[in-house]
């Protein structure tokens, strides 16, 4: 067991790596965000009407613009590294499952196995993966 253990550390531990720097880019951008918005929120539009009167004088001071332009960033950032994150991995499984040899092995395994279900004498043609299409 602790065999199988080690063996799936040595496969997912690139994963990990990446995750763990993708986790941290994340938190980073989040945290950042949301301190601007806070800091924001507090000093240049604090809540209430005494906030709306002192909002009037505030809101034009160059830290205040400064922390709404910082926010309005790091937002920006935070979502289109989330959006390009989640494009990437579909991108990556999507040629994984059309271009492996493994897959498409197993494709043709299913191809076969069906048609002895069927009891379809034709077997269906087997092609070799050309050097081009074999990707590690």
């Amino acid at each position: 067991m602790w065999d199988w253990i080690c063996a799936l550390w040595v496969v997912c531990q690139p994963f990990a790596k990446m995750a763990a720097i993708w986790l941290g880019y994340q938190v980073s951008l989040g945290g950042i965000a949301w301190s601007s918005a806070r800091f924001y929120s507090d000093n240049c539009a604090a809540p209430g009407f005494n906030g709306f009167v002192s909002s009037l004088f505030t809101m034009g001071s160059p830290i205040c613009i400064s922390m709404w332009f910082t926010h309005a960033a790091f937002v920006v950032a935070y979502v289109c590294a989330f959006v390009a994150t989640v494009v990437f991995i579909f991108v990556w499984l999507y040629n994984r499952a059309t271009t492996d040899p493994l897959v498409q092995a197993l494709r043709l395994e299913v191809a076969t196995l069906k048609g002895r279900l069927n009891r379809n004498p034709k077997q269906p043609e087997k092609r070799e993966p050309e050097a081009a299409e074999v990707t590690l």
